[in-house]
């Protein structure tokens, strides 16, 4: 009788082990196990600085080598998640200026993935009938708001600033000139300057010439990132005239600094952060940019105090660690209190 006793007593000590064994190894997965990956691949961090084990899709995978890539992360084990961070991607891309296009390819991302973070009004229209999970968030959404603060100290010498790169030394459309829409900043960028005789900067375009009677506009050729911070928080305001543009981060930046965002309503991401009256206005051509900019110079805006409010490492950061947690059963850190996206 003791011995059957003792055996019982064995299986149940197994089990318990076995038990303990399984809920440490789901629970602690090796983080050094998540490779390091390049883009159209990105990384998301934990609040500890540590590798999480969700590889995130932010472009289309054009080349072979992506999809190589994307196969081997699979085989690792990685949880693939989508995210908008990329023009209209998953949607079709519609710059001429691209280097290949979805078609080419004939993917479906929705298949590819089983989350997906997305930026849009709507969710993206290749999405609409799948069942993955999503959530409205993007990476400027993530900023360390302690990163950008802003110097009191510099002072305002343009009414607004706009960014849009040379894209080839004789100013041809390219790129750049698509995703800042530079045509329409060209016809906005005169009712600024001959109707409201706004001063204003533009970062590159320095090869471009756009209109004469901007006499008041310096532009810039190409800065380094320290450089463009302190450049931008000498203007009252960012102008973005962008459609083609998933949530560009210098809109998160301008917030940062306490400067509202004049921003096209037609813009892919980032709209979710133009608060009217609070953060910024919107406009859609250069005829109803008048009204915009009617308010913009003159009313008063509380852009920093809502971006830390809503938005940040403590807001979207924690959202994004709760949706993932919820998502991925074999998150190797279910316990993080926030998580960011390496840019």
């Amino acid at each position: 009788m003791n011995e059957i006793k003792l055996i019982f007593f064995i299986i149940i000590l197994i089990i318990i082990i076995s038990l303990l064994v399984f809920s440490f190894t789901e629970n602690n997965t090796q983080i050094t196990e998540v490779p390091q990956v390049k883009f159209p691949f990105k990384n998301i961090y934990d609040d500890k600085n540590q590798l999480i084990n969700v590889i995130l899709i932010s472009a289309p995978l054009y080349s072979e080598n992506d999809m190589i890539n994307y196969k081997k992360y699979k085989d690792m084990g990685m949880n693939i998640c989508g995210i908008s961070s990329y023009q209209e991607f998953p949607d079709k891309i519609i710059n001429p200026h691209e280097i290949g296009t979805l078609e080419e390819k004939k993917l479906d991302y929705s298949k590819l993935v089983t989350s997906w973070l997305y930026c849009t009004r709507n969710i993206p229209t290749v999405l609409q009938n799948s069942n993955l999970p999503m959530i409205l968030l993007t990476e400027a959404d993530l900023k360390n708001t302690d990163h950008y603060i802003y110097d009191t100290n510099i002072k305002k010498e343009y009414d607004f600033i706009y960014i849009c790169l040379d894209d080839n030394d004789n100013c041809a459309p390219g790129w750049n000139w698509h995703i800042r829409s530079w045509d329409l900043a060209k016809k906005c960028l005169e009712v600024m300057c001959v109707e409201f005789k706004l001063k204003g900067a533009i970062i590159g375009r320095n090869k471009c010439e756009f209109t004469n009677k901007c006499v008041n506009v310096k532009v810039f050729p190409f800065l380094t990132f320290h450089e463009f911070q302190k450049e931008l928080q000498k203007a009252k305001f960012l102008f973005v005239p962008n459609i083609s543009d998933a949530s560009p981060r210098v809109i998160t930046e301008a917030l940062c600094y306490n400067m509202p965002v004049l921003v096209n309503y037609n813009i892919v991401g980032g709209w979710h952060n133009v608060i009217p009256k609070i953060t910024g206005e919107f406009f859609t051509n250069e005829y109803n940019i008048k009204d915009a900019l009617k308010k913009i110079t003159t009313n008063i805006y509380h852009s920093r105090e809502w971006y830390v409010n809503n938005r940040g490492l403590k807001k979207s950061g924690v959202e994004l660690a709760k949706f993932l947690i919820k998502t991925y059963s074999n998150l190797n850190n279910k316990n993080m209190e926030y998580c960011y996206i390496t840019i």
